[in-house]
Protein backbone atom coordinates (compact mmCIF):
# COMPACT_ATOMS: atom_id res chain seq x y z
CA UNK A 1 0.00 0.00 0.00
CA UNK A 2 2.80 2.55 1.02
CA UNK A 3 4.35 1.72 -2.22
CA UNK A 4 1.33 2.39 -4.60
CA UNK A 5 1.23 5.55 -2.80
CA UNK A 6 4.72 6.32 -3.59
CA UNK A 7 4.51 5.02 -7.36
CA UNK A 8 1.17 6.94 -7.95
CA UNK A 9 2.54 9.89 -7.98
CA UNK A 10 5.32 8.95 -10.08
CA UNK A 11 3.15 7.48 -12.97
CA UNK A 12 1.04 10.16 -13.09
CA UNK A 13 4.40 12.30 -13.39
CA UNK A 14 5.56 9.89 -16.22
CA UNK A 15 2.12 10.12 -17.95
CA UNK A 16 1.78 13.64 -17.71
CA UNK A 17 6.02 14.18 -18.81
CA UNK A 18 4.90 11.49 -21.65
CA UNK A 19 2.44 13.59 -23.20
CA UNK A 20 4.24 17.47 -23.03
CA UNK A 21 7.13 14.94 -24.76
CA UNK A 22 4.57 13.45 -27.40
CA UNK A 23 2.94 16.68 -27.82
CA UNK A 24 6.42 18.18 -28.30
CA UNK A 25 7.48 15.69 -31.67
CA UNK A 26 4.12 14.63 -32.19
CA UNK A 27 1.59 16.17 -34.28
CA UNK A 28 -1.95 17.94 -32.86
CA UNK A 29 -3.74 14.95 -34.16
CA UNK A 30 -2.40 12.36 -31.93
CA UNK A 31 -2.26 14.80 -29.17
CA UNK A 32 -6.06 13.82 -28.32
CA UNK A 33 -5.08 9.85 -28.24
CA UNK A 34 -2.12 10.26 -26.40
CA UNK A 35 -4.34 12.31 -24.20
CA UNK A 36 -7.16 9.64 -23.69
CA UNK A 37 -4.72 6.94 -23.75
CA UNK A 38 -2.71 8.92 -20.68
CA UNK A 39 -5.82 9.33 -19.18
CA UNK A 40 -6.91 5.74 -19.78
CA UNK A 41 -3.94 4.76 -17.77
CA UNK A 42 -4.23 6.98 -15.14
CA UNK A 43 -8.01 6.07 -14.59
CA UNK A 44 -6.96 2.50 -15.29
CA UNK A 45 -3.90 2.48 -12.66
CA UNK A 46 -5.89 4.60 -10.20
CA UNK A 47 -8.50 1.86 -10.36
CA UNK A 48 -5.96 -0.40 -9.93
CA UNK A 49 -5.11 1.69 -7.41
CA UNK A 50 -8.26 1.53 -5.85
CA UNK A 51 -8.76 -1.93 -6.12
CA UNK A 52 -5.35 -2.68 -4.51
CA UNK A 53 -6.68 -0.66 -1.75
CA UNK A 54 -10.29 -1.94 -1.36
CA UNK A 55 -8.60 -5.15 -1.42
CA UNK A 56 -6.08 -4.16 1.18
CA UNK A 57 -8.87 -2.61 3.51
CA UNK A 58 -11.24 -5.42 2.99
CA UNK A 59 -7.70 -7.86 3.75
CA UNK A 60 -7.14 -4.91 6.60
CA UNK A 61 -10.96 -5.30 7.82
CA UNK A 62 -11.02 -8.86 7.44
CA UNK A 63 -7.54 -8.49 10.01
CA UNK A 64 -9.09 -6.10 11.86
CA UNK A 65 -12.01 -8.62 12.19
CA UNK A 66 -9.68 -11.71 13.12
CA UNK A 67 -7.83 -9.73 15.27
CA UNK A 68 -10.84 -8.40 17.26
CA UNK A 69 -11.95 -12.29 16.95
CA UNK A 70 -8.62 -13.19 18.22
CA UNK A 71 -8.75 -10.55 20.92
CA UNK A 72 -12.04 -11.43 21.70
CA UNK A 73 -11.01 -14.70 22.15
CA UNK A 74 -8.49 -14.01 23.81
CA UNK A 75 -9.97 -11.87 26.44
CA UNK A 76 -12.51 -14.78 26.09
CA UNK A 77 -9.66 -17.09 27.41
CA UNK A 78 -8.11 -14.29 29.80
CA UNK A 79 -11.45 -13.85 31.25
CA UNK A 80 -12.49 -17.59 30.84
CA UNK A 81 -8.77 -18.22 32.89
CA UNK A 82 -9.43 -15.36 35.11
CA UNK A 83 -12.89 -17.27 35.92
CA UNK A 84 -11.36 -20.34 36.37
CA UNK A 85 -8.28 -18.66 38.67
CA UNK A 86 -11.19 -16.98 40.56
CA UNK A 87 -12.99 -20.31 40.91
CA UNK A 88 -10.04 -22.00 42.18
CA UNK A 89 -9.17 -19.01 44.18
CA UNK A 90 -12.77 -19.61 45.40
CA UNK A 91 -12.29 -23.30 45.82
CA UNK A 92 -9.35 -22.77 47.84
CA UNK A 93 -10.95 -20.16 50.21
CA UNK A 94 -13.59 -22.52 50.08
CA UNK A 95 -11.37 -26.09 51.09
CA UNK A 96 -9.52 -23.03 53.50
CA UNK A 97 -12.89 -22.07 55.29
CA UNK A 98 -13.56 -25.55 55.36
CA UNK A 99 -10.15 -26.63 56.96
CA UNK A 100 -10.20 -24.09 58.80
CA UNK A 101 -14.29 -24.71 60.36
CA UNK A 102 -13.00 -28.63 60.74
CA UNK A 103 -9.77 -27.49 62.76
CA UNK A 104 -12.25 -24.82 64.82
CA UNK A 105 -14.88 -27.60 65.25
CA UNK A 106 -11.90 -30.25 66.17
CA UNK A 107 -10.78 -27.91 68.87
CA UNK A 108 -14.07 -27.45 70.21
CA UNK A 109 -14.72 -31.01 70.07
CA UNK A 110 -11.41 -31.35 71.66
CA UNK A 111 -12.46 -28.53 74.63
CA UNK A 112 -15.24 -30.11 74.91
CA UNK A 113 -13.76 -33.50 75.71
CA UNK A 114 -11.34 -31.92 77.66
CA UNK A 115 -14.11 -29.74 79.72
CA UNK A 116 -15.80 -33.46 80.11
CA UNK A 117 -12.87 -35.43 81.44
CA UNK A 118 -12.31 -32.38 83.75
CA UNK A 119 -15.74 -32.56 84.78
CA UNK A 120 -15.48 -36.43 85.11
CA UNK A 121 -11.72 -36.07 86.67
CA UNK A 122 -13.58 -33.53 89.28
CA UNK A 123 -16.70 -35.99 89.52
CA UNK A 124 -14.78 -38.44 90.34
CA UNK A 125 -12.17 -36.81 92.47
CA UNK A 126 -15.52 -35.25 94.43
CA UNK A 127 -16.24 -38.85 94.90
CA UNK A 128 -13.33 -40.28 96.06
CA UNK A 129 -13.12 -37.41 98.27
CA UNK A 130 -16.71 -38.62 99.79
CA UNK A 131 -15.93 -41.93 100.07
CA UNK A 132 -12.48 -41.13 101.91
CA UNK A 133 -14.50 -38.86 104.06
CA UNK A 134 -17.44 -41.49 104.42
CA UNK A 135 -14.79 -44.27 105.00
CA UNK A 136 -13.13 -42.05 107.49
CA UNK A 137 -16.13 -41.18 108.95
CA UNK A 138 -17.41 -45.00 109.48
CA UNK A 139 -13.55 -45.91 111.21
CA UNK A 140 -14.83 -43.13 113.24
CA UNK A 141 -17.55 -44.48 113.74
CA UNK A 142 -16.19 -47.90 114.03
CA UNK A 143 -13.53 -47.11 116.71
CA UNK A 144 -16.22 -45.04 118.81
CA UNK A 145 -18.48 -48.07 118.44
CA UNK A 146 -15.28 -49.97 119.46
CA UNK A 147 -14.49 -47.93 122.08
CA UNK A 148 -18.29 -48.06 123.54
CA UNK A 149 -18.27 -51.96 123.28
CA UNK A 150 -14.38 -51.81 125.17
CA UNK A 151 -16.23 -49.62 127.82
CA UNK A 152 -19.15 -51.20 128.14
CA UNK A 153 -16.42 -54.51 128.38
CA UNK A 154 -14.95 -52.94 130.67
CA UNK A 155 -18.01 -51.92 132.63
CA UNK A 156 -19.43 -55.29 132.04
CA UNK A 157 -16.26 -56.75 133.78
CA UNK A 158 -15.95 -54.38 136.47
CA UNK A 159 -19.37 -54.92 137.18
CA UNK A 160 -19.10 -58.23 136.89
CA UNK A 161 -15.83 -58.10 139.19
CA UNK A 162 -17.79 -56.40 141.21
CA UNK A 163 -20.90 -59.45 141.82
CA UNK A 164 -17.82 -61.02 141.85
CA UNK A 165 -16.67 -59.52 144.83
CA UNK A 166 -19.76 -59.14 146.63
CA UNK A 167 -20.40 -62.75 145.92
CA UNK A 168 -17.08 -63.42 147.65
CA UNK A 169 -17.95 -60.93 150.26
CA UNK A 170 -21.20 -63.01 150.89
CA UNK A 171 -19.38 -66.27 150.59
CA UNK A 172 -16.95 -65.23 153.43
CA UNK A 173 -19.90 -63.19 155.17
CA UNK A 174 -21.98 -66.76 155.23
CA UNK A 175 -18.68 -68.46 155.81
CA UNK A 176 -18.20 -66.26 158.82
CA UNK A 177 -21.75 -66.39 159.65
CA UNK A 178 -21.05 -70.14 159.49
CA UNK A 179 -18.55 -70.43 161.29
CA UNK A 180 -20.38 -67.95 163.87
CA UNK A 181 -23.10 -70.00 163.97
CA UNK A 182 -20.81 -73.25 164.35
CA UNK A 183 -18.98 -71.25 167.25
CA UNK A 184 -22.20 -70.86 168.90
CA UNK A 185 -23.65 -74.02 168.60
CA UNK A 186 -19.95 -75.37 170.34
CA UNK A 187 -20.64 -73.05 172.87
CA UNK A 188 -24.09 -74.00 173.14
CA UNK A 189 -23.29 -77.46 173.19
CA UNK A 190 -20.61 -76.87 175.83
CA UNK A 191 -22.93 -74.84 177.68
CA UNK A 192 -25.65 -77.58 177.48
CA UNK A 193 -22.74 -79.87 178.01
CA UNK A 194 -21.94 -77.92 181.28
CA UNK A 195 -25.49 -77.59 182.06
CA UNK A 196 -25.79 -81.33 181.61
CA UNK A 197 -22.90 -82.08 183.77
CA UNK A 198 -23.97 -79.97 186.23
CA UNK A 199 -27.16 -81.14 186.30
CA UNK A 200 -25.62 -84.77 186.56
CA UNK A 201 -23.19 -83.51 189.31
CA UNK A 202 -26.19 -81.98 191.14
CA UNK A 203 -28.66 -85.23 190.61
CA UNK A 204 -25.12 -87.22 191.85
CA UNK A 205 -25.35 -84.73 194.25
CA UNK A 206 -29.40 -85.49 195.58
CA UNK A 207 -28.77 -88.55 195.02
CA UNK A 208 -26.08 -88.95 197.34
CA UNK A 209 -27.59 -86.80 199.45
CA UNK A 210 -31.12 -88.88 199.68
CA UNK A 211 -28.94 -92.06 200.00
CA UNK A 212 -27.16 -90.23 202.90
CA UNK A 213 -30.59 -89.26 204.14
CA UNK A 214 -32.20 -92.74 203.50
CA UNK A 215 -29.21 -93.80 205.47
CA UNK A 216 -29.36 -91.56 208.22
CA UNK A 217 -33.18 -92.36 208.33
CA UNK A 218 -32.48 -95.97 208.18
CA UNK A 219 -30.04 -95.38 211.27
CA UNK A 220 -32.26 -93.93 213.10
CA UNK A 221 -34.89 -96.21 212.43
CA UNK A 222 -32.28 -98.57 213.78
Amino acid sequence: MKLLKFLLPLLLVASCSAFSFKSLFNAESNEVADAAEAVDTVADAVEEVDEIQDEEEEYDEEDDAESLEDEEDDEEDEEEEEDAEEAALEEEEDEDEELKLDSLEDEEDNEEEEEEEEVETAALEAETEEEEEDDEEESLEDDEEEDDEEEEEEVETAALEAEAEEEEDDEEESLEDEEDDEEDEEEEEVETAALEAEAEEEEEEDDEESLEDDEEEDDEEE
